[in-house]
């Protein structure tokens, strides 16, 4: 056990340190892509996204994997009258061997130490997040859910959903949200019901059911462990958030083409935009909850109403250019 940590601990270490020019390039191979798909359909944009979130997490696993395998290098004896002639080029290359190496060699289980402190906190996180789904599945139903319960069947009916999912009324969250994969649940804020009108309330329903539709919480699990793994590279959350903005944009298009009404939706989502910056005191959702009022509104709701319209993106393509000459730069150096 001790002699695959001492092996263990190093290769780690590189492979942390290598994912970081790694991870820049497929940042910029992925803004690459994202770009010449910004007039695409969502799905298209979502799928870079997704292959490029799983590219960082095979590469550094597939680096450590062969560091691990690679036997070590034989020690090579030279003979005596060879060491003789070689020795003037022994000192030149003594001399001008650079430290930082040797350093940096030796600061690896600091890294690795480091790293596991980071990767151990965010999955305390989502063990959190799992704990608060299962205790949101657990609550009792009050008597006002029952009737919510039969729209919400409804709803889930006519997404061709077979499994039951189940509804509760809260006050804890400042948007509807929907968690679970086996045993779905969606979570409906209970001052919602106060301001918002049934067919609004619906519309915000079918977007949760359309999560649900497309397993969109087994993609979000995964992606936070992804997360919580590579956390110290900008690139990971980076591609996490246009994932999450993806998704967003493609359960509208699924709830609008199941319900026939998109600009329903995007009252909805525009009600429960002015709803939730009335009520931000609110605690915010568990990374693996999907919530209504995630990703883009504005642009959400324009792509609603006017489906041709061109996403509005934040650049990212400069810093992610900027990243990778600096992480090439130290790797080459």
């Amino acid at each position: 056990m001790t002699e695959f940590l001492v092996q263990l601990v190093p290769a780690l270490g590189r492979a942390l340190l290598h994912f970081l020019w790694q991870g820049a390039l497929i940042g910029l191979l992925a803004a690459f892509a994202l770009g010449l798909l910004r007039d695409a359909r969502p799905h298209a944009r979502y799928a870079v996204a997704c292959g490029a979130m799983l590219s960082c997490a095979l590469i550094p696993a597939a680096y450590l994997i062969a560091q691990m395998w690679t036997p070590a290098t034989a020690a090579v004896v030279v003979p005596a009258h060879d060491a003789v002639r070689i020795t003037g080029f022994a000192i030149v290359a003594k001399d001008f061997a650079p430290d930082w190496t040797s350093r940096l060699d030796a600061a690896l289980p600091t890294i690795v130490l480091l790293w596991a402190a980071g990767a151990g906190a965010l999955s305390l996180r989502m063990g959190a997040g799992l704990l608060w789904i299962q205790r949101l599945r657990a609550t009792p139903q009050a008597p006002v859910q029952r009737e919510w319960q039969r729209r919400l069947d409804a709803l889930a009916h006519r997404f061709g959903l077979g499994r039951e999912v189940a509804l509760r009324i809260g006050g804890a969250v400042s948007s509807p949200v929907s968690a679970g994969w086996w045993r779905p649940v969606v979570l409906l804020p209970a001052g919602l019901l106060a301001r918002m009108p049934t067919d609004l309330i619906e519309a915000l329903l079918a977007h949760e059911l359309a999560h649900i539709r497309r397993h969109d919480y087994l993609v979000n699990l995964l992606q936070n462990l992804v997360e919580a793994l590579l956390f110290y590279h900008p690139v990971t959350w980076w591609l996490s958030r246009r994932i999450r903005d993806e998704r967003e944009h493609i359960a509208d298009r699924l709830a609008a083409e199941t319900t026939r009404q998109p600009r329903r939706l995007a009252l909805a989502l525009s009600e429960l935009a002015e709803w939730s910056c009335s009520h931000s005191a609110l605690p915010s959702t568990p990374a693996l909850a999907q919530a209504a009022h995630g990703g883009h509104l504005m642009s959400r709701i324009e792509q609603l109403v006017r489906p041709g319209a061109r996403p509005v993106r934040g650049g990212v393509a400069l810093p992610l250019v900027g990243v990778a000459i600096a992480c090439f730069a130290f790797y080459a150096h």
